[in-house]
């Protein structure tokens, strides 16, 4: 009876050994496990488009730089756009008076005589090519001044052309007054400005000037298939050497002032000057939209103004 009770505590105390050694605690039995290393993924970087600068409504004022001979200055602008001249640009309101014409605009310098300007810049619009403009107005200027021609590169990417009269023809001295015509190509044609002003300090006012002409953005005026300015010059010259045979000699010998300019032009008209060798100031006022012609004569000292003409003619008669 004793050998089996000892028996059994022995069996006892065997299998909670084994148990014990088969089963490790808890905290003992769990494997560690490390924690996922999470990494954030670097953001996409998206493109974006720049954001665009606001074009300059007609009448905005800010403030521009000037600089000459090492010198900076500020200066105040005005953004002015005219839809019917097919351009917009920005002019110093501090140091020119603006004029607002039917066919122009001009900025005269605050302290010039207003009625009779003698420094200013005036700028026009013309349906002929700029390429052919410009040769038509350098052989004009070239009859009486040496005349450089160089091409001057715009705010907006473009070029202009710039012919600059400023000395005597064959004399090599300056003449009292310059004059530079910057020919501005245009989706209709081109436009013209005129910068007129006094030898004296002439670098630094035609410097004031050209930093407002290249600020220029010329534009399409809808006038596609009318009668171009520089048509109507060639056309209306062609109509006076054809009425007097002689003239295309008188004016290429260069002995008297002969010429043919435009002096106005306007969506609906363009009028052409011719100033005779006889001194007579003859104006053709030509219909676009038709080519039909005006005619007025005036005689300085002679004639007090303007007299119509019995003359009659239409451009097209003349044209191929």
């Amino acid at each position: 009876m004793k050998k089996a009770i000892v028996m059994f505590f022995v069996i006892a105390a065997l299998m909670l050994s084994m148990t014990a050694c088969g089963k490790a605690p808890a905290s003992e039995s769990k494997t560690p496990t490390t924690e996922p290393q999470v990494t954030e993924a670097a953001p996409i970087p998206v493109e974006t488009a720049p954001t665009p600068v606001p074009a300059r409504q007609d009448g905005e004022r800010f403030e521009g730089t000037f600089s000459y001979q090492g010198f900076e200055e500020t200066v105040h602008y005005e953004h002015i756009r005219r839809d019917d001249l097919g351009f917009e640009m920005d002019y110093d309101y501090d140091l020119f008076v603006r004029q607002s014409g039917t066919d122009f605009e001009r900025f005269v310098y605050a302290h010039d005589d207003m009625t009779k300007p003698q420094n200013y810049l005036e700028v026009r619009a013309d349906t002929g090519n700029a390429n052919l403009v410009a040769d038509a107005m350098n052989t004009t200027l070239s009859s009486e001044y040496d005349t450089t021609v160089v091409y001057r590169d715009m705010d907006n990417g473009e070029q202009c052309i710039r012919i600059e009269a400023s000395v005597i023809k064959g004399t090599n001295q300056m003449a009292d007054q310059i004059e530079e015509r910057y020919i501005i190509p245009a989706p209709d044609g081109c436009r013209i400005a005129t910068g007129h002003y006094d030898t004296a300090d002439s670098e630094g006012f035609a410097k004031r000037l050209f930093y407002m002409v290249k600020t220029i953005s010329a534009f399409d005026r809808g006038l596609e298939g009318e009668l171009s300015d520089q048509m109507a010059l060639e056309l209306i010259a062609r109509h006076c050497m054809e009425q007097n045979p002689d003239l295309e000699e008188i004016v290429n010998a260069g002995q008297y002032d002969a010429y043919w300019e435009i002096v106005s032009s306007n969506p609906q008209e363009v009028v052409v000057l011719f100033r005779s060798y006889t001194g007579a100031q003859i104006r053709y006022y030509i219909e676009r939209s038709t080519g039909d012609v005006r005619v007025t004569e005036f005689v300085p000292g002679i004639t007090p103004e303007e007299m119509p003409s019995e003359e009659s003619l239409n451009v097209w008669d003349y044209f191929g």
